[in-house]
């Protein structure tokens, strides 16, 4: 952070540089009354990286009732609040409401604003949106949370899934329905579920591809490719929720990441796409586009992440950010957020 060692002590005691904002289950408080992430999370990864750039972090947990919260970014009076969090009270679906607080305590902030993080959310408002710019989406249609179940006419097989959930929430293997019988019984024991509507999408034949973006003009990561080493009856054709958490069930198929091998014309086509779509949705500092690629080398948009996992070893040893240090990646997130927040003072003092 410039500048950051030429403050005397009595402003660097009274001000911390980053407030580590994560969500309260990613820790305990201690005696002390300090918040100690758990070993090994992303927390604590991020909390460690940062104090590696000589930088005054504080960890803060988000609570659920808010006021403790707020009392304690308003007595730290950080110059950023790193914005790890992802849910509120374990309900991912209100990550945007966090950043609209922040915005009311007027506290700059890595990552998307509100309105990013609803867009990102919202799997079918950004299909139409990314639609709207000639990226090629899957065909898709909406269920209410009640009410009857009807396919308009999208081909089978679908893939069934939260419209407002978070990465793969809810994506098993059942997810993926071939006729009407199967999709009126997904359905079914999604709402037990889920009280919330679901959107069932044309299930694209393909890989899955992962591009990750860094900045805000932004830079295009090269992209990373799920790749199902071992075949067979049984072996996964997407990627699940079981698929990104079991490491056992991982194994056992053979799963891994790896960046991908893409002619420079289809690179290409990735790198305009993936700006576009950025800035269509409102992302900020980071975020990462999830494509399909099909067998004739058509890319089609599956959802945006506004913010993904920055755990270093996420799709393995490095790759959350491929081609960039994972060190690297944490300061240009901060100084990105520094820079909009500096560029918001000059024009609020002219």
């Amino acid at each position: 952070m410039a500048g950051a060692g030429k403050r005397n002590n009595k402003d660097t005691a009274a001000r911390c540089d980053i407030a580590l904002l994560v969500d309260a289950e990613a820790g305990d408080r201690r005696l002390s009354g300090r918040f100690v992430p758990e070993r090994s999370s992303v927390e604590a990864y991020v909390l460690e990286a940062l104090r590696e750039q000589h930088l005054n972090v504080t960890v803060v947990p988000f609570a659920a009732a808010v006021e403790p919260t707020i009392t304690e970014l308003r007595a730290l009076r950080p110059r950023l609040v790193f914005n790890l969090t992802e849910c509120v009270n374990g309900n991912r679906s209100q990550d945007a409401a966090i950043a609209g607080l922040l915005d009311l305590l007027r506290l700059p902030y890595t990552g998307s604003g509100l309105s990013g993080l609803r867009l990102a959310r919202d799997k079918a408002l950004s299909k139409h949106i990314v639609a709207d710019l000639g990226v090629g989406v899957p065909r898709y249609f909406v269920i209410p949370a009640r009410g009857p179940v009807r396919n308009p006419r999208v081909p089978y097989p679908l893939i069934v899934k939260p419209q407002y959930g978070d990465g793969s929430d809810e994506v098993r293997v059942n997810s993926l329905v071939k006729n009407e019988r199967e999709l009126v019984q997904r359905v079914r024991v999604l709402r037990k579920r889920v009280n919330a509507p679901l959107i069932c999408e044309e299930f694209i034949e393909g890989c899955d591809l992962y591009v990750a973006l860094l900045g805000n003009a932004p830079a295009v990561m090269p992209a990373v490719e799920l790749v199902i080493g071992r075949k067979g009856r049984g072996a996964p054709a997407f990627a699940s929720y079981k698929l990104k958490n079991d490491g056992a069930y991982r194994n056992r198929w053979r799963v891994r990441w790896r960046v991908a091998k893409l002619s420079r014309n289809l690179q290409r086509d990735v790198e305009i796409a993936s700006r576009a779509i950025f800035h269509a949705l409102e992302q900020r500092d980071y975020g990462r586009i999830d494509y399909r690629l099909t067998p004739d080398g058509r890319l089609v948009f599956l959802e945006a992440n506004a913010n993904p996992d920055l755990h270093p070893h996420a799709m393995g040893n490095n790759q959350c950010f491929a081609g960039v240090a994972w060190g690297d990646a944490l300061r240009r997130i901060v100084d990105e957020a520094l820079n909009r927040a500096h560029r918001k003072n000059i024009n609020k003092n002219k």
